[in-house]
């Protein structure tokens, strides 16, 4: 079995996208198993358990790991090639004969080009994403805070925050919601209806939300509020 790992150096993309480009990795023939991580500690040695890695390499909280297992060497390089250019495509397309606009690069600008915004969806590394939740609320947005590793004293503060301004503060570690009918993060798409949820757990939300939806109910609200919400010190 060829193995292969490469770092990407300061390099960040949101779990989501790093599971889909994961997947196109692992339909390629040759590759038994790919893996694209931000090379955190535990991200490390998981794959070092698994397999993947043979020794930890030199690599930092905001550096992307690739990982790669397959039947020779030529199917792993194939499969580095893909991973860089999916790394790399241009968020700027010519689709028709079209120029499709550059996205947004920050909440500022999202709200100019979409006033009638009232939440916003944040997915960044965990040392950036208290600021970029507080001015989220700042701006008088709710928020899905998708990101973790934020400190629980943070965590209070903003929904502390939230709180004063009545807005809605869900998260960190909030992966899964339905706020007005629209699947947030990795929400199904069920039924609308009478019964709403409040859950900790994204895994739970999704299989309640979806047996309910099985059982012909459905869903006016289902609220993640991240794993630590009930606790003591945060007090949700």
């Amino acid at each position: 079995m060829a193995r292969l790992s490469k770092i990407f150096p300061n390099t960040y993309r949101d779990s989501v996208a790093l599971m889909q480009v994961s997947a196109k990795l692992n339909e390629l023939t040759g590759i038994t198993q790919a893996s694209l991580i931000m090379a955190t500690a535990t991200n490390l040695e998981l794959l070092r358990e698994a397999g993947l890695i043979e020794t930890v390499p030199e690599a930092g909280n905001n550096d992307l790991l690739l990982a790669l297992a397959g039947e020779s060497e030529i199917a792993l390089q194939e499969a580095a090639v893909m991973a860089e250019s999916k790394l790399n495509e241009t968020t700027s397309e010519i689709i028709a004969g079209e120029i499709r606009k550059e996205p947004p690069r920050s909440i500022e600008m999202a709200l100019d080009e979409y006033p009638d915004a009232n939440l916003a969806l944040i997915s960044c590394p965990g040392e950036y994403a208290t600021a970029e939740a507080l001015k989220a609320l700042n701006l008088g947005l709710d928020v899905m805070l998708f990101s973790d590793n934020i400190p629980e004293e943070d965590e209070i503060f903003l929904k502390k925050n939230a709180a004063t301004g009545g807005l809605l503060m869900m998260g960190p570690d909030c992966g899964t919601a339905i706020v007005n009918g629209v699947p947030l993060g990795f929400a199904n798409n069920v039924k609308k209806g009478s019964i709403g949820i409040v859950a900790a757990s994204g895994t739970g939300l999704q299989q309640v939300s979806c047996l309910i939806d099985r059982w012909g109910g459905g869903i006016s609200q289902a609220i993640g509020t991240g794993g630590r919400d009930l606790s003591t010190k945060v007090g949700g």
